[in-house]
């Protein structure tokens, strides 16, 4: 069993099917929907942030430079918010 500290958390998941915006960049939106974008996983005494999609290509939206720039400015505070269970 992975102890809480070391446990992946969801830091953001696509919509629901119906709410996803279908255009030319998104062909089977089914198969994304509900399903994690942006993942926060401990290793060791830092974190590995995992994205679904290359945040950094000249073709993704604005929003996502700026996840990257908050992720590396904020590197020693990505523990904020997580709750551990309770034994």
């Amino acid at each position: 069993m992975i102890p809480p500290a070391d446990r992946a958390r969801v830091i953001f998941r696509y919509a629901d099917q119906k709410d996803l915006l279908i255009s030319g960049l998104v062909a089977g939106g089914n198969e994304i929907a509900q399903h994690p974008a942006v993942v926060d996983v401990p290793s060791g005494k830092g974190h590995v942030v995992l994205f679904s999609i290359n945040p950094v290509y000249r073709g993704e939206t604005r929003g996502t430079y700026s996840m990257v720039l908050n992720t590396i400015l904020n590197f020693d505070s990505l523990d904020a918010g997580r709750k551990l269970a309770e034994k």
